[in-house]
């Protein structure tokens, strides 16, 4: 799985040679953090730096293709929570991680960068796709990554956005508790654990415009 997100980031930023106004690269920095077995749902719970770059290809104002690679870590401990099986229990983990992934993005308003008519200055948006986990002590995952953000143009080519999204995994080893209580029966069954993202990217427009088509924004209010 890894090997074909990187294959496709390769293969569009090689074609981004042809399409050069709608190709832009950037980095990403915010917190990751885990839910799982340790953690069942408390958000930001004892985040880690997240560091990593991105690639975006606007097919046009509403729709991007975005690959990144992100470097960051999840860590838990029984410790922290009042209660009484995980107090008694005392599991806990860490580990640093990679993560790919291969998402599009869906603009709910118009957007272009630099700015052009009827692009807004601020724009919500949606993205989900296809990505890969590789943890340093235990087995990587494929994954679907989902989120929601806003993005906003800065001055020139920049463009700035504020993002928080999910992970699904398909491994409930992250923090080393598969299946802890022995319950599982069946794949379905399983609790699988999340990894989960928040933060910003600064991403650049590589070239200057050219001439665009822009038909289909002749559609788009």
């Amino acid at each position: 799985m890894y090997k074909l997100i990187l294959g496709i980031l390769f293969f569009a930023i090689g074609n981004s040679a042809f399409s050069q106004t709608k190709a832009e690269l950037g980095f990403f920095g915010g917190v990751s953090y885990y839910l799982g077995d340790i953690n069942p749902q408390k958000q930001f719970y004892s985040n880690s730096v997240a560091l990593g770059g991105i690639y975006r290809y606007n097919f046009n104002s509403r729709y991007a293709l975005r690959a990144s690679m992100l470097f960051s870590g999840l860590e838990g401990e029984d410790k922290d929570f009042n209660n009484s099986y995980q107090k008694a229990r005392g599991a806990s983990f860490k580990t640093d991680l990679v993560d790919l992934s291969l998402q599009v993005e869906f603009n709910f308003q118009s957007f272009w960068s630099p700015k052009k008519a009827k692009s807004k200055n601020l724009v919500p948006y949606i993205t989900g796709g296809i990505g890969y986990i590789a943890p340093s002590s235990t087995s990587s995952s494929f994954t679907i990554p989902m989120g929601v953000g806003v993005k906003t143009n800065l001055t020139g080519r920049w463009t700035a956005a504020l993002e928080w999204s999910f992970r699904k995994t398909f491994t409930d080893d992250l923090d080393h508790l598969d299946d802890p209580n022995n319950l599982n029966t069946s794949t379905l069954m399983h609790n699988n654990d999340w990894a989960s993202f928040f933060g910003v990217m600064i991403s650049y427009k590589l070239f200057p415009d050219n001439a665009e088509c822009h038909s289909y924004d002749r559609f788009v209010k």
